[in-house]
Parts: structure tokens; C-alpha cells; sequence
């Protein structure tokens, strides 16, 4: 199955890029981004993920408040493809997964989890 390959959009923009960037191949990169950042990963068929991804895009800067960060198909997360179709995860910065769906999600429904979550609310005081 081909890799949708996307770049960073910006500096400020969180992560758009496969687990395996332009420096090689990093796969503990969700250990990595651990305590610093909430991974949003996108898997599957090409064309799902880049339609969840330019939903995602379309409130980067909300995602960017919330320290998200945005992963796709790569060696770093190969663990958690389960199966050929689509999959986005939402991993907490404590490395926990808080959202687990197969199919897309409305960036609403994401960013209303995040808020709702004990970090974050502390984070927006």
C-alpha cells in the first residue's frame, strides 16, 4: 500500500508528515512527542487519509492551540495499523489513546475530547 507523503506546512502548523520523515526513519517518534504534544495519527487508503487531513488543515490554527499533532502512515506508527482501512487515533500527551474510530471524525468532535480533557483545562487557565 503507497504512503501518503505530506511536509510540515509551517513552522507554528503542528506536524503534517508520516511517522518517517525527511531525517530518516524515527520509530519511537509517539514516545517522543510523549508529555509534549496530543498525536493525532491518520491511517489507511491514501485518499481517506488526505480527505481527514484537509479537514484537520482547515482549523490548523485551533489543533496548533491545543499542541495537536498530526502523523500518517510511517515505520513509527506500524503498531497501531489494525487492518487495511482507515483509522485516526487521538493520543493524549500522557501516551494514552483517547480516540479510537474507523472512519473520519469531525474536527468539532476532536477538539471539544481535548477540551475536555484534565491537561488541557489546566493548559487554558
Amino acid at each position: 500500500m503507497p504512503r501518503l507523503m505530506l511536509t510540515a506546512l509551517t513552522a507554528l502548523w503542528p506536524v503534517m508528515a508520516p511517522a518517517e520523515t525527511a531525517r530518516g526513519a524515527e520509530p519511537d517518534i509517539l514516545e517522543r512527542l510523549r508529555w509534549q504534544a496530543r498525536p493525532i495519527v491518520v491511517l489507511g487508503p491514501p485518499d481517506d487519509v488526505a480527505g481527514q487531513v484537509a479537514l484537520l488543515d482547515d482549523r490548523r490554527a485551533d489543533l496548533a492551540e491545543r499542541d495537536v499533532v498530526v502523523l500518517t502512515d510511517g515505520p513509527g506508527v506500524a503498531a497501531l495499523r489494525d487492518g487495511p482501512g482507515f483509522r485516526l487515533l487521538l493520543i493524549g500527551k500522557d501516551g494514552g489513546v483517547k480516540l479510537d474510530r474507523r472512519a473520519p471524525v469531525a474536527v468539532d468532535t476532536i477538539l471539544s475530547l481535548i477540551d475536555s480533557m484534565p491537561m488541557r483545562r489546566r493548559e487554558a487557565e
